[in-house]
C-alpha cells in the first residue's frame, strides 16, 4: 500500500502551480501532483500476501519486454511515471515530472498535454478507494486516456483505434492525488460535472446521453397525468363495451370532470 503523504509531498503540492509556470511559459490556473494507482496496490488491499504480490511483480517484469506486456503496461499507467505534476492552463492540461532538488520541486519536463476540451477526468466513488488499496489522505481520480497515439506498440495501437470507433471517451486510468487545496484546485478545474460527466459511449449508433436523455423524457410523460378528455374517451369506450357499468360510468365521469 503507498505511504502517507509527508510534509515534503504536501510542499511540493504547494510549489507545483509557481514550478509549472515556468516550465510552460504561461499562466498556470491551479497545479497539483498525481501518483499511480498500481495493481499491487490492489493486490494488497484484497488480502494477497507479500510472497504472491513479489512473485506477481516478478512475472510481470519479465513480461514487460514483450509486446503484449508493453500494451498491459501502457493501458495501466497511461504511458505516465508513478508520480508526476499536473498542471491546468486555461485550454491545455499538462502532465509534467515531479522532479525535485534538496527536497523542492524543480522544473522539469513535459511529459504529455491534452486539450481541456474533450478531455474526461471523473472523480471515483469514495467507496472504491479501498478496494484500490489507496490511503486515506488520498483520493482516487478516473483519466480517460487515449491510447497508441505515441507508441509503437501495435497491439496498443489496435486497441486505442478500436475504443475510438466505438465512440469511447478513452481508457479509464487510475490515479490518485492528495485532499489539499492544490488538488481540490486542478480537479474543480478539469473533474466534469452533469451531462459531461457521463462518458461518450456509442450503443447502436446512439450515444449514451442520448439514450440517458431519452428515457428521462419517456419516464416524465408516463408520469405526467393524462389529458382528461382522453381519460373521459377511454372511459366511454369502455362503458359502451359493457366493461363499465352505468354506475362505474358516471363514477369514473365525474372522477375525471371534478379533476
Amino acid at each position: 500500500m503507498a505511504k502517507p503523504l509527508t510534509d515534503e509531498d504536501l510542499q511540493v503540492n504547494q510549489q507545483a502551480a509557481s514550478v509549472a509556470a515556468t516550465v510552460l511559459s504561461q499562466p498556470v490556473v491551479a497545479a497539483t501532483r498525481f501518483e499511480q494507482v498500481s495493481s499491487d496496490m490492489a493486490a494488497e488491499a484484497a488480502g494477497v500476501g507479500a510472497m504472491s504480490r513479489g512473485m506477481m511483480k516478478g512475472m510481470k517484469k519479465m513480461t514487460s519486454v514483450t509486446s503484449v506486456g508493453k500494451m498491459a503496461s501502457g493501458m495501466e499507467g497511461g504511458g505516465l511515471p508513478n508520480s508526476f505534476i499536473v498542471a491546468v492552463t486555461a485550454d491545455k492540461i499538462h502532465a509534467i515530472e515531479d522532479k525535485r532538488s534538496g527536497g523542492q520541486l524543480v522544473a522539469g519536463n513535459v511529459i504529455k498535454s491534452w486539450d481541456r476540451e474533450g478531455f474526461l477526468v471523473k472523480r471515483a466513488p469514495a467507496m472504491t478507494a479501498g478496494f484500490s488499496g489507496i490511503p486515506d489522505d488520498r483520493q482516487e481520480i478516473i483519466f480517460y486516456l487515449s491510447m497508441g497515439q505515441d507508441t509503437n506498440n501495435k497491439y496498443l495501437k489496435a486497441a486505442g483505434a478500436n475504443l475510438a470507433a466505438a465512440g469511447g471517451p478513452g481508457m479509464p486510468t487510475k490515479f490518485m492525488t492528495a485532499k489539499d487545496a492544490p488538488s481540490e484546485a486542478v480537479l474543480k478545474e478539469i473533474v466534469a460535472t452533469g451531462a459531461a460527466a457521463i462518458p461518450n459511449v456509442m450503443i447502436g449508433g446512439q450515444s449514451l446521453q442520448d439514450m440517458m436523455a431519452q428515457a428521462g423524457a419517456a419516464q416524465a410523460a408516463a408520469a405526467a397525468p393524462a389529458d382528461p378528455m382522453e381519460r373521459l374517451s377511454k372511459a366511454a369506450e369502455l362503458h359502451s363495451k359493457g366493461i363499465l357499468s352505468d354506475d362505474e360510468f358516471a363514477a369514473q365521469k365525474a372522477a375525471i370532470l371534478g379533476s
